[in-house]
């Protein structure tokens, strides 16, 4: 599926569209190749948050831990360089680290060290893939005064719930998503993202975020 052109940033709504930026941020599949989804944007958008990018790269790789294929090289070769150069990260880390159970795909669960990622940085990140994505799939910018709310899933979602929902995926399934657009209130959408079959955020845009 080819992206939409658009002159304007579809992640800003306001600027022009002179790059292009990777949904979500290509820095989550370090060492995998694959068709990765890019989107019009402005210079200001591509640049302005790859600080929050890149830490929300590292809460989601301390939560998927090494072993999925491909969560090796998201950790050793950017994660952890992140945390190592990153005192604020450090500080983050250390004061909210904790013993958590999680539960895979499968229902097996472990216990694993869990950190507290500040909610700014899942809205800055998964706000901007949630406008990229939804472009991507209709065409249309979604007005910046459209609200989207955002939260990581503290347990994998009964994906047989999935059913009416439409489904996509990236580098065979290291990160896969589901999502739902009314046809009779399209900025009212609905979508969900896992990340290396373990780490789950929620999304919804316009009068969904009400819910």
């Amino acid at each position: 599926m080819q992206c939409p052109p658009s002159a304007i940033c579809v992640l800003c709504g306001a600027q022009p569209a002179t790059t292009r930026d990777h949904v979500p941020p290509r820095g989550f599949f370090r060492g995998l190749q694959a068709d990765f989804i890019t989107v019009p944007a402005c210079l200001d958008c591509n640049q302005g948050a790859s600080s929050d990018d890149e830490d929300m790269r590292f809460f989601v790789s301390m939560q998927v831990g090494k072993q999925p294929p491909g969560a090796a090289s998201l950790w050793n070769d950017g994660a952890l360089k992140s945390v190592k150069r990153k005192t604020r990260l450090r500080e983050q880390v250390i004061t909210t680290a904790r013993e958590v159970q999680v539960t895979d795909s499968q229902g097996f669960t472990t216990t694993k060290i869990a950190v507290l990622a500040p909610a700014r940085i899942y809205a800055s990140v998964f706000g901007r893939v949630t406008r990229g994505l939804y472009f991507f799939h209709t065409g249309r910018i979604l007005d910046a005064a459209t609200p989207i709310q955002v939260a990581p899933l503290t347990a994998p979602p009964d994906e047989t719930d999935f059913g009416a929902l439409q489904t996509g995926q990236i580098a065979d399934g290291a990160f896969s998503y589901w999502f739902g657009i009314p046809a009779e209130e399209p900025t009212s959408s609905l979508w969900v993202y896992r990340f290396y079959g373990l780490h789950w955020v929620h999304a919804s845009t316009g009068r969904a975020s009400d819910a």
